[in-house]
Order: structure tokens, then sequence, then C-alpha cells
């Protein structure tokens, strides 16, 4: 095999040296016939003759020699390349053009893959990520998924199962960092010794939590994330065994995490679970012997080697009938089990998908687009190719001449689309929203470069076929006998040709549809009603070390200063407090009861937001009062206690009713039930299309349960006469003279908040614009491409038509009306495919249909007035058709 691979080498790189040496070798044969023959006496001449007849044609025996080196092939490839790359010099504006269309394309979809490639495709960077689940609850009501586990859950499922090598839980909680110029909140995490064991990440420096360290009153420890040993204390490698101040207390600092991990963060993760973008450092869970408390446990589990998604399935199921046999509350509840890579990729995966498709358009598009140009190309040369074949070449070689330029133009658009795809990559990370998980990692790596080199060679394959076998089918006499500029090809051709073209129209409308509903939703977005106005308002959060302010009572006093310090700011109007002011998070919520309204079963007990607020927050930030009065300071634990509810829950649960003295309070009969005061409109907290909960409200001066929901960190709204007139300054000093070790934390406008909640629709609505825009453009180039040449072949026929009377302006009207029957084709096409598409768009929709007949009207007439912007140039030029210039070149 080896010499066999030498032999062709040598043929490919040598084939001077061998066929010097062929010939060497004809004449040495041919001379020892001749002699043979002189020996027999035969004279000189007759015994060449001689020798001729018997040696045969020397050229075919050359030729003969030369196939059997095996390497015929091969050359006549370079030989074709060589010839395109002559070509390609010959027309640089016609190669520029359909490489540039094609490297848009490539570049687009090089840019959208990446992406793809990075957040759905990549495996997590944690050891054990491909056996590793996430646990959820799964409530007995209707719409209650995805919930976190309670500590007593937890614990009791813990002891049973069996299907896990390793459990880990975690919650989120906020760490005021003290002993230093100014107090920093730090968001964190608290979590089990086995948390880091699931995940199988070890520590950069130090070591991780021991079970005797996951142990109430042996918990101060903590671990840092790598970004937070860099800022706050420069990278020093001795920080291990050093103590920092964290909501009062000491605690160690054993371990710091490699810069690659900053689970768990909000990445996929139900928002329920308030986790940080971003989490800054791990100290231990520290349940105790019987834990009791809230759901706000995230689990992770390691599945045994062995194990299957299914046997955990089974195993959680014997795990629920014994939870609820020693917890008779949990009767109804289950579990559900979810693979992690899932689940930090749930919220990225439509979008992403969506942008895969768009981009896909695009790249056919773009095929589409060169094909046409290329058979258009084709066709000029038909009197080239009909005497290449006269000369003696097959059709087969002639399509693989015109395919390696193909291939050829088709590596030029990929090398440019791989800058460009760089290029739109830098911007998507520049400009993409935070929301996207692991988006600032995307890039170029071997996974990348391979797609495109396929891509670049599927394109080559998808718009020089077709051309390419179009072009040869010809009638040899005829195509030479025809002007080899004005050939215009056959009827098959300019079939070829028509469908290229309508196949553009169509999908782009179908893109541009896409993109003009994404407005749509954007701007229903905007004009949505969210219940609150977000003019000069800004949110700070405050959280409360727990040493310090351990009782309610404490923090409501506390919360009381600092409301009053903040409404006798010069500038300031109002100001007030809540558990989670709009676009701030995910409030609690809770089964209710309704002493008027009994649940008949425990399938209808009726669940809503659970939120605390203070006198005046409503008026601050914006929100209507509906009916009845809003809370004041009369409301404490000493008086009634009173309830504000928000519309939907009225509708939802009173039926018509007037809900004002009506009764209203948590699933316990130990918590007396509230007098409801007032009812006031939806508030939206997570996102400007959600579908507002039911939601009760309820002073934060009236917290009888105390222990939930959680007062330690609330949130503040202060309205401002001014847009200058809040500074994070101002509002520090005032927080300040009530105490200086509290950290004023995640100081943004109200108007901020609303705008970060919209990042990923803005985002998907912008780059699914741009590949529409960029569809569109294509579409009007394919059909300047057609007409024009169109225009150039019906030269002579035009030129008649002007000798024999038809008016200028009949000419223009001819020409668009070939335009025309074109656009319409595809633009019906192109309804019929989007009214079916567009349904798959459903869930990124927001206060519009699917097959919203304004966008559809609209998009239809843009893409008319385009295509007719396009053809107005050569409808121009056929308009100018001399008609003496035109027969006399026929």
């Amino acid at each position: 095999m080896l010499q066999d691979l030498r032999f062709r080498l040598r043929a490919l790189f040598s084939k001077k040296a061998m066929d010097q040496e062929l010939s060497e070798e004809l004449r040495f044969h041919f001379e020892h016939e001749v002699e043979k023959y002189r020996r027999e006496g035969m004279s000189v001449d007759a015994a060449k003759r001689r020798a001729r007849l018997a040696f045969g044609g020397q050229e075919q025996i050359r030729e003969d020699c030369h196939d059997a080196r095996g390497v015929s092939l091969l050359e006549a490839t370079i030989q074709d390349g060589r010839y395109s790359l002559r070509a390609m010099r010959k027309n640089p504006g016609f190669f520029s053009i359909a490489a540039l269309t094609l490297a848009l394309g490539i570049g687009a979809s090089i840019a959208v893959f990446s992406l793809v490639n990075t957040i759905l495709l990549k495996p997590l960077p944690y050891p054990n990520a491909n056996r590793v689940v996430m646990l959820w609850r799964e409530g007995p009501l209707a719409g209650i998924g995805d919930m976190p586990w309670a500590p007593g859950e937890y614990s009791v499922m813990a002891r049973q199962t069996t299907a896990f090598q390793d459990l880990g839980a975690f919650k989120k909680d906020s760490f005021n960092l003290t002993a230093t110029s100014s107090p920093v909140l730090l968001e964190g995490v608290r979590a089990s010794a086995g948390f880091f064991r699931v995940l199988g990440v070890l520590p950069s420096l130090g070591r991780t939590f021991t079970a005797e360290e996951d142990q109430p009153g042996h918990d101060h420890v903590a671990v840092l994330s790598n970004r937070l040993w860099r800022s706050r204390f420069g990278g020093d490698a001795g920080i291990l065994g050093k103590t920092i101040d964290l909501n009062g207390y000491p605690y160690t600092v054993i371990g710091v995490m490699p810069a690659s991990f900053t689970f768990p963060n909000q990445d996929g993760i139900p928002p329920i679970l308030d986790l940080p973008r971003e989490t800054q450092l791990w100290v231990p869970l520290a349940l105790p012997a019987v834990p009791t408390g809230p759901n706000e446990l995230g689990v992770i589990g390691h599945m045994k080697p062995d194990g299957t998604l299914a046997q955990v399935e089974r195993d959680m199921k014997v795990s629920e009938r014994r939870l609820e046999e020693q917890i008779p509350q949990e009767k109804g509840w289950s579990s559900r089990v979810v693979w992690l890579t899932e689940q930090t990729v749930t919220n990225a995966r439509s979008p992403l998908l969506l942008l895969l498709g768009a981009v896909c358009v695009v790249l056919l598009i773009s095929c589409a687009n060169v094909a046409g140009l290329t058979l258009n190309r084709s066709l000029g040369r038909r009197r080239e190719l009909t005497l290449r074949g006269a000369l003696g070449a097959g059709r087969g070689r002639l399509v693989r001449q015109l395919m390696t330029e193909s291939l050829l133009l088709a590596f030029a658009g990929g090398v440019m689309g791989i800058g460009f795809g760089e290029a739109s990559l830098y911007l998507v990370k520049r400009f993409g929203p935070d929301s996207i998980p692991h988006l600032h990692e995307t890039g170029l790596d071997l996974r990348v470069i391979g797609f495109a080199l396929g891509i670049t060679l599927v394109t080559g394959l998808l718009f020089g076929l077709a051309p390419a076998v179009g072009a040869t089918r010809m009638n040899m006499v005829e195509a030479l006998k025809e002007g080899g500029q004005r050939a215009g090809g056959s009827a098959a051709a300019q079939r070829i040709r028509s469908a290229l073209l309508i196949a553009q129209v169509a999908m782009a409308l179908v893109l541009v549809v896409a993109a003009g509903l994404l407005v749509r939703t954007f701007y229903s977005m905007l004009r949505s009603d969210a219940g609150f106005d977000a003019t000069r308002v800004v949110t700070f959060e405050l959280p409360l070390p727990a040493p310090k302010y351990a009782d309610t009572d404490r923090m409501a006093k506390l919360y009381q200063q600092v409301l009053l310090r903040l409404q006798s700011l010069p500038g300031f109007q109002s100001a007030g407090l809540a558990s989670v002011v709009p676009m701030g998070g995910a409030p609690d919520g809770t089964v209710i009861r309704m002493p008027e309204h009994p649940a008949r079963n425990r399938s209808e007990q009726p669940y809503a937001n659970y939120s605390f607020v203070s006198p005046g927050y409503f008026s601050t930030i914006g929100t209507p009062l509906l009916r009845g009065r809003d809370f004041n300071d009369a409301d404490t634990l000493s008086s009634v206690p009173v309830t504000v509810i928000s519309r939907s829950m009225a509708n939802k649960y009173f039926h018509g009713e007037d809900p004002i003295g009506k009764q209203v309070g948590v699933a316990t009969t130990k918590i007396p039930v509230r007098t409801i005061i007032g009812v006031v409109a939806d508030i939206k907290h997570a996102s400007l299309r959600e579908e507002p909960d039911p939601e009760m409200f309820v002073p934060y001066t009236q917290n009888e349960i105390r222990v939930w929901p959680s007062m330690q960190t609330m949130q503040f709204a202060v309205r401002t006469r001014t847009e200058q007139a809040a500074t994070v300054e101002s509002v520090r000093q005032a927080v300040s003279a009530v105490d200086s070790d509290l950290p004023v934390a995640k100081f943004a406008t109200l108007a901020t908040l609303v705008d970060r909640s919209m990042t990923a629709d803005r985002f998907s609505m912008l780059l699914v614009g741009s590949f529409g825009l960029l569809a569109l453009l294509l579409a009007s180039i394919g059909m300047y491409g057609v007409i024009s040449y169109s225009v150039m072949q019906r030269t002579p026929e035009i030129g008649v038509r002007i000798a024999l009377g038809a008016q200028r302006a009949q000419i223009f009207v001819m020409v668009l009306r070939q335009a025309s029957r074109l656009a319409v084709a595809g633009i019906a096409i192109g309804l019929i495919v989007a009214l079916g598409a567009t349904r798959l768009m459903t869930r990124f929709l927001y206060g519009v249909q699917p097959t919203d007949a304004v966008t559809f009207a609209a998009v239809s007439f843009v893409l008319l007035l385009v295509i007719f912007l396009a053809c107005y140039f050569p409808a121009r030029r056929a308009m100018k058709v001399d008609p003496m210039i035109a027969l006399r070149y026929e």
C-alpha cells in the first residue's frame, strides 16, 4: 500500500520526470523492434514502418500509461480549479457579489450555531454533570409545579431514597460583608455537605465543607467564588484560614472555587428559588435534627453508576408514600426528576431553536440567490460550453467543471463567513442579555469550524448542482447558431430561474412575518398594563443580618425608621417597601382559605401570592387603588388583621361579588383570617408578558406568622420629584443614619428593572428582525438579477416592439408585469407556509395572534414594494433600448 501511495504521489508531483522516463522507455522498445527487423534483412525505413505497425500508436500508449497511474481524476480536478480561478479573475464583480451573499448566510449560521453549541451541546463544566438530576415538588393543585423542597421533606426523602450516590440541597442567602470600608451585600448560597460531591467539582484552593461542618453550631466556614476572591481579596493565596465578617458572625475561609464554577445561579432555574445571577460564596446549610421551614430548598442528586432515570422516578414514588406516612400534609404531592443538563438550558432552548430556524431560512435564501446568479452566468457561457462539448468534453466533465467553480465560490464565501460570524458573535456577546447561559463563553472551536466546513460544502452543492445540470442540457447545433451572450437557455432553465426566485420571495416573507410578529409582541408588551408607573421611581434592597435583627418586631421598627428618613430627603416624594418590588423577583405563594367560599376538596384549594408591603407603597409605585382603602399606620399587630387583594384574585375567587369586608387567610387555621379592605390593580412581577396570579398584600407591621415570608430582606421603592433627585449616596446616607452596618444593594430605577425584564424579548426581536431584513435584501437582489438578465435576453424583442410602435411606458409595464407575476406567486406560497410556521411561535408571542392579519398584510405590501423598487431600474433600462442598436446587434 505504501509503495502504491508513493507511486501515486510521484505521478502527481513529478509528472514531467515520469513522462520523460516513459518516453525513453518507449524509444528503447521501438529501437529494439527496429533492430530486430533489421537483423531479418529489412531496410531502415521498412524496419521502422514494420516496428510502428507492431508496436502500435505511441500516443495511445502514453494515454493508457497515464491513466494507469490513477491520478487522472485528481489532475483534472486541479486543472478545473486553475480554470475556475482564472474565470474568477476575469469576472471579479460576479464572484465578489456571490461570495459576499454566501458569506452573509454562512456567517449568520456560524454565529447562531456557536450559541447552540455552547449552550445546548457542550456538557456542563462539572465532572459528574451527565449523572446529575434536579428534583422538584409537584403540588396537588393545577399550576403548582417545580416547587422547592421544604427542609422536613428533604430530610425524610434523603433518609429513604436509595437511588442516589449523593444528594445535595441548597438555598439562596444574602450576606452582609462588614469590617470593611463600607458594608457590601454578597449574594451566596447555603449548601449541604453533599452539594459539591454531587457535582464532582473540587476547589482550586483549599477544600469544601465536611459533614461535621454541615451541623448547627459548626457551620461558620465559607467557600469563596473565584471572582469574589480576586475582586475583594486581591487573589491572595493566603486567604485560607482567615476570618471574614458575614452578617455579624466570623466565618473562616476554607476554600476558593474555580473561575468556571458559579452554580447554582439563575440559568434555567425557576424564579421561585430566587437564585443569584452569580453565586459569590457558599456556606453550610446546617439543617437542624428536626428541620422545619417553608419550601425553599433546591435539591440535586448524583445517580448511582448503574442507575437510570426510570429507576430514580420509581424510587421517588416509594419515598413519596413514606413521606405521606410521616407528614400527612404531603398527601397529593409528587416529585419530578429532570436532568441538570436540561434544567440549566430550559429558558434558552426555545429562543435558540427559533434563531436556528430563522438562520436556516436565511442560508437557503442565500443559496437560492447565488444559484440564480450562477445559472444566469452559466447560460451566458453556453457557446463556450458547447464548443468544449464539440471538442470532446462529456456532459459529466462539464458538470464537474461548473461544480468546481461553485465549490471554490462556496469556499471563498465560507472563509468570509467565518470572519462575519466572528464579528456577529462579538456583537451578540456585547449586547446579548445576561439571561442566556454561558453567553460569554461562545466562540469558534473545532466543532464550530467543522460545522463551517460542512455547511460550506453543502451550500456549494446546493447552489451549484441545479445550474450546472441545467446549463449542460443543450442542443449543440442550436447553441452554436445563437449569439453567446443572448442565449437565453432552455425552457427548463427558465423554469429553474423562476422557481428559485419564487422560493426566495416565499422564504423571505415567512421570515419577515415572524419578525413582524415579534415586533408586534414587543410593542404590545410596552403598551400593556403592568399595574405600576415606573416614572421617577428608584428601588433598592436592604438585607438585615440575622444576629442583630432576629425578630420581626425589631425588623419592622428599623424599616419604619428608614422609610421616615427617605421621605424626609429633599426631592423625594414618597417611599414604600415590599417583599418584592415589580420586576424584582417572584413573590412567595401559599394555599389560602376563604370562610365564605370553602374548598370542596383538596384539589380545589385556592392559591395566591403573599407579599408584605408598607402603607403608601401602592401610591409610590403608581398602582391604582380600585376599591376600598390602602393600609395606614393604624394597621398594627394590635388592630384587626387586614389585607388588600389584587383584581385577578377578586375576579377569580369572588365571582363578581364585592370582596370588601370578606375574609381570607393562609391555609392553616392556627393563623387568623384577614379582612379585605381594598382591591388594587394586578402587578406584574417578572415580565410584562406574564398573566398576573391572584395576590394578597399584608402590612409588614402585621406579621403574625413571623417566620414566613421572611422579612430579613425587603425591597424599597422611592418616588422622586425629579429624575436626578435620588442617588446611591443619598439613599446610603439615609440608611446609615439608622444603622451604619447595613449595605444598600441592587440600587436601580424601576424603569431599568422593566428594561432588563425585556432583554430576552428584545434580543430575539432584533436578531430575527435582522435576519428578516437580510432575507428581504437577498430576495430583492435576486429579483433584480433575474429581471436584469431577462431584460438583456429580451433586448432584440424589445427593440422590435419599439420599432413596431410600442410606447416606452408599455415596455416599462411589461417588465414590471413579469416581476409581479413571480412576486405574487412567491408571496402566495409564502403566506400559506407562514400560516403554518407561525403557529410554532405561539409561546413567543404576546398580545398578537400567530395568524395576525395586519402583520401578514403589511409584510406582503412591504415585500411587493421592495420588489417593485428592485425591478424599477431594469425596467427603466428596458425603456431606453435603442431599436436600431438592438436590431443591428442581433
